[in-house]
């Protein structure tokens, strides 16, 4: 056995705490709930945010290879474990340890929203067609918006550790759920409501009296540029009205350790048998749901309003927020694994039934009243039924985690974990809306009948017919070709109904395949999944 250096602090024994500390801690525990709860939210800002770009650029008609590209804006909280050790490592004492990272994280996502804010309008303004430049200039804007964001998240859960009492401290998982999902609904139902013309004109502004206009009531650079100075606002009376205080010594070692321990500590914990199984399971288990992500662009392509589908978003987070109490009565929680296979197969046949649904959504639409109220009825009882299993899949998910992280080094083995769990989410959806793409079969039409002998003199006409003829509307090149004669590319055969009963049939192998070392997993001992012990109050490697 070897023991753990952590620069002698792991040895020190809690220092003894006055009780008049904790009584004013305990006193101060609800404005420090409430403070706590305002960080989450301003962090769901900019996720909102970014999980709203999808809509409104399928409302342009951006094919699903750039949605792809611009699906890596939201990697960063898949791979923030990359950082995260330095967040936790690095620090100014004089300021404090999480407000040194905290204060200029929320001051670069202020400054970077009102600086961006013109140009992301700019880009996909409703009348413009965006290109590939665009889009990656979109995909690496957001992407640091959302980096920064998670940078943020490391540093709030840390400072929520030791913000509260230990009679309060479950609060601060309660602060993180109800915050970031209050602000992600802001940056993302709410915004795309206010943003639509539609909406603003048939609900809004007659309610208040108002005359109707041919904009939304709030525009992406408005937005933008209103929460650009509430982050700046809010940061500064942060930096100098509120002290960073900890009352408790930190007895967990990973919170104690330089970055080369923590990073040798991670491969430590990789290299337990049962967390490269683990981490196996948890890398490939989404590959069945990889196309769940392109059912709102498919029903928004097929002319369902962004902003009513970003209306049901909330009631799909209220139905989410109340899965924990449905779950328990259904479930044994206390094998979440086994609940989790359970259920898995229950999300398949749902997945395969949403896919139907989004081919018969063309088949409700009225050309004179759009979709009627039965429609969104049905979707809402459908897609709550999905949105209650996803839930519960998560919740058996983060179960499993705290019931076999070892606690000594509870905060990189959850943070591992939990990061393995986000790339199996991100990749199979990148990859599925590139193969969406790349294997429909698009077709070059008119909509009216063509003037022949006006085509005949222009430029490149043998190469358009050489487009008709293959079938094809694939590239830029093509659809622009396609576009200047005045026809229009029109998907013949739509990969996204294949590709949905693929990864079905791949989650079927899966289950068969995992069954077996999913139960292996849920039986075996707690110390098996522990690199440390302690002894004489001493950490120790096993």
């Amino acid at each position: 056995m070897t023991t753990v250096s952590s620069n002698s602090k792991s040895q020190q024994t809690m220092m003894p705490i006055h009780k008049k500390y904790i009584e004013n801690k305990t006193d101060n525990d609800l404005k420090n709930i409430i403070f706590l709860m305002f960080l989450y939210f301003l962090q769901g800002i900019p996720i909102g945010l970014t999980a709203s770009l999808p809509y409104i650029l399928s409302s342009r008609n951006v094919s699903y290879s750039h949605q792809a590209i611009f699906s890596f804006a939201s990697w960063p909280f898949a791979i923030k474990l990359l950082w995260a050790p330095i967040v936790d490592s690095l620090h100014i004492k004089r300021i404090g340890k999480r407000k040194s990272w905290l204060v200029p994280i929320q001051y670069l996502i202020g400054f970077f929203m009102i600086l961006f804010a013109n140009d992301v309008h700019e880009m996909i303004e409703i009348n413009k067609k965006i290109n590939t430049y665009e889009i990656y200039m979109l995909t690496s804007i957001f992407f640091m918006f959302t980096f920064l964001a998670a940078t943020q998240d490391i540093a709030v859960d840390g400072w929520g550790l030791t913000m509260l009492s230990k009679e309060k401290s479950s609060w601060a998982s309660i602060c993180n759920n109800a915050g970031s999902t209050a602000g992600i609904l802001v940056g993302n139902s709410l915004f795309l409501i206010l943003e639509s013309k539609n909406f603003s004109n048939n609900y809004i502004r007659p309610f208040f009296g108002l005359e109707s206009q041919k904009y939304g009531l709030v525009d992406l650079s408005g937005f933008m540029h209103f929460f650009g100075l509430v982050f700046i606002v809010s940061t500064t009376l942060i930096l100098f009205l509120k002290q960073e205080k900890n009352f408790y010594h930190d007895e967990s070692l990973d919170n104690n350790l330089s970055i080369k321990e923590t990073f040798n500590l991670l491969n430590k914990i990789i290299k337990l048998d049962s967390i490269k199984t683990l981490l196996l399971i948890l890398f490939t288990s989404k590959v069945a749901f990889a196309t769940s992500s392109i059912r709102i662009l498919k029903m928004i392509e097929a002319g369902v309003p962004k902003e009513t589908l970003g209306l049901l978003n909330s009631f799909f987070q209220f139905i989410q927020i109340l899965t924990p109490i449905l779950a328990s009565n259904f479930f044994d929680l206390t094998k979440p694994l086994e609940a989790f296979l359970k259920i898995y197969p229950i999300r398949i046949v749902v997945t395969l039934l949403l896919a139907i649904w989004v081919y018969i959504t063309p088949q409700f639409f009225d050309i004179n009243y759009g979709y009627p109220f039965q429609y969104f009825f049905l979707y809402m009882i459908l897609n709550s039924i999905y949105c209650l299993i996803f839930s519960s899949m998560a919740l058996f998910k983060t179960a499993f985690f705290t019931e076999i992280s070892d606690k000594n080094i509870g905060g990189t083995y959850m943070t591992l974990l939990n990061t393995i769990a986000n790339i199996g989410v991100q990749w199979p959806t990148t990859l599925a809306l590139y193969l969406v793409d790349a294997l429909s079969i698009k077709a070059c039409v008119f909509e009216t009948k063509p003037n022949m002998k006006e085509l005949s003199t222009k430029k490149f006409f043998k190469d358009f017919l050489k487009t008709m003829h293959e079938n094809t509307c694939y590239t830029q090149f093509e659809q622009k070709n396609c576009h200047s004669y005045g026809a229009k590319c029109i998907i013949q055969s739509d990969a996204f109904y294949f590709l949905t009963v693929i990864c079905a049939f791949i989650g079927v192998i899966w289950m068969i395949k995992f069954k077996k070392p999913i139960f292996n997993l849920q039986s075996i001992s707690k110390s098996d999944w522990k690199i440390i012990q302690v002894k004489n109050n001493q950490h120790l490697f096993k």
